[in-house]
């Protein structure tokens, strides 16, 4: 989770220091439960994976990540059953996708990311009702981009979530991310996902209070992933779209400050 590259490593530097081992743990456990969903091509696997881990974050079996859930604090501020949206929304995704519309992929995103970072939210403020919570908006638009940004190799495991009416406006089809030529529709696709990924993401955004710091500096790293795809969005048929660490400190830090600043400004007033 912290290797050099992956945003967690820039961004969890400038979260709260009372919140860093918390949020390590809760994302830790958050991947590991989207993995599960997603490298199963059997749903009736999947299925009872998940159960196995629902099993997990009740007390019933063990596991390093549930146990660092105690051990750093988090299960203490989480309230009881927290996971359990992001359990059932992946159970929703076991299926094979085929979206017709846009608005059915940031579905999916948010049955998977956007209660992903509804988790997170959890740590510091409990969600009314989540399906307008600015985190689960912004999880969602963070999902489109790691869709994006992982579509060649999703396309060679026979997934292909572009939505149809997308496919038909530029004419891309799967078979096209599999080959070494692609027209220019597939840049229009690209950007197209992406920049409506960051419209959504730039307004949720904008509805987080500074004490969800650390969601907003994610977001920022997002932000740069969008821009290396937005401006090369044909790198993403050779290699996985992967900002570098140095770069992604950076912008980290300047999340921060801008936070920071926010906070402050409110406290004056």
């Amino acid at each position: 989770m912290l290797v050099p590259g992956q945003p967690l490593s820039a961004s969890l530097l400038f979260a709260p220091e009372a919140d860093r081992s918390a949020i390590l743990a809760l994302r830790t456990v958050c991947a590991e439960l989207i993995e599960a969903a997603r490298r199963v091509s059997d749903p009736a696997v999947a299925r009872a994976t998940l159960n196995w881990w629902q099993e997990t974050l009740s007390g019933q079996h063990g596991h390093p990540a549930a146990a660092a859930l105690a051990s750093s604090g988090a299960a203490q501020r989480l309230p009881d059953d927290v996971f359990r949206p992001l359990l059932d929304g992946l159970q929703t995704t076991l299926e094979p996708n085929r979206f017709e519309r846009f608005e059915e992929l940031w579905e999916y995103c948010s049955a998977r990311f956007g209660t992903a970072a509804l988790v997170e939210f959890s740590l510091n403020e409990r969600p009314t009702r989540s399906e307008t919570c600015p985190a689960m908006e912004l999880g969602a638009a963070g999902g489109v981009l790691r869709v994006v940004r992982d579509l060649v190799p999703e396309a060679r495991a026979n997934r292909w979530l572009v939505p149809l009416d997308l496919q038909a406006q530029f004419q891309v089809a799967r078979m096209d991310a599999l080959s070494d030529q692609v027209g220019p529709g597939w840049d229009g696709l690209v950007r197209t996902l992406v920049e409506r990924a960051l419209r959504r993401g730039d307004v949720a955004v904008g509805h987080l209070e500074p004490r969800h710091r650390h969601l907003v500096i994610h977001w920022a790293l997002d932000r740069r992933l969008a821009r290396m795809l937005l401006k090369r969005p044909r790198d993403v048929l050779n290699t996985r779209v992967l900002p570098g660490h140095a770069g992604n400190v950076w912008t980290a830090w300047r999340a921060a400050r801008r936070v920071y600043a926010r906070g402050e400004r409110r406290v004056a007033q």
